[in-house]
């Protein structure tokens, strides 16, 4: 088995907030769960795995899953990463986490109150703030930081974002915005020759992704590839061990290396 080192938990594409930029929360969601305790076993079963990272939707609308999850590996040495809106990242639920081996990262595209409500589709504003708020006051720097989407809608904001967490000394990331996997009202800006996206897709062998209904893929995009439309295997019918010991995923990790689709500027290919 390959040294699989990133593994990325789509727990549900529920979500309370109506963000502009996606549409995963248009999407009406399957009724079948994997079972958290399959998911457990997975990053158990993984002896390279050094985080797990955790996304939606919005992750916390599951919160006793999250709970359950960074309970269930606490005893490894993998860290865990949190991606949320905000909104349900309440001072209860920090004191509950803040002592296990996890990074959350706020996800913050505008500290503009007004256009907030623009980027958001909610006026949550005072919520998020005050959430972010206590987690910097009760979080250590190296435990929480802050990601932005750039887009033509979001370029000028995200400077004052960037302002915003260096007055704060907090590590502020930025992902490129596109189409393929928001696809929401957002527009993609082209990329500066020296940020542009590497040859080769750094995700392949190194990257996987469980589905809410446990379907197993190298990356959320791998459906996009021709020939790897279908998953890797579902952990509700075999092991981690066994969905990637198949022919089939060498043949998509394959794919991969040779694709040339646009996500190579996303986070997880870094």
């Amino acid at each position: 088995m390959n040294s699989y080192t990133h593994l990325y938990y789509l727990i549900s594409l529920r979500c309370n907030e109506r963000c502009s930029k996606c549409s995963h929360w248009k999407v009406r969601e399957q009724s079948s769960r994997v079972s958290t305790a399959k998911v457990i076993q997975a990053v158990l079963d993984l002896p390279d795995l050094c985080e797990l990272c955790l996304v939606g939707g919005e992750p916390l609308i599951q919160k006793g899953t999250v709970l359950d999850i960074l309970h269930g590996i606490s005893n490894t040495g993998v860290k865990t990463v949190l991606v949320t809106n905000g909104v349900a990242c309440s001072p209860r639920f920090i004191d509950n986490v803040k002592h296990f081996n996890l990074h959350i990262v706020f996800s913050i595209d505008t500290v503009d109150q007004i256009y907030w409500s623009y980027v958001r589709g909610n006026d949550s504003y005072r919520i998020v703030m005050d959430n972010f708020q206590y987690a910097v006051d009760n979080l250590y720097p190296e435990q929480m930081s802050v990601q932005s989407v750039l887009s033509k809608e979001t370029k000028e904001h995200i400077r004052e974002v960037a302002e915003f967490c260096k007055r704060i000394d907090r590590f502020h990331s930025v992902q490129h915005y596109i189409q393929q996997g928001f696809e929401g009202e957002w527009t993609e800006l082209a990329q500066e020759a020296d940020n542009a996206p590497c040859c080769s897709c750094q995700a392949a062998w190194r990257n996987l992704s469980i589905m809410p209904d446990g379907n197993v893929f190298t990356c959320f995009q791998q459906p996009l590839i021709l020939g790897c439309e279908a998953p890797l295997g579902n952990l509700e019918d075999a092991s981690i061990k066994q969905i990637l010991s198949s022919p089939y995923t060498a043949k998509v990790n394959a794919c991969m290396k040779a694709c040339d689709l646009p996500c190579k500027v996303l986070k997880c290919n870094q």
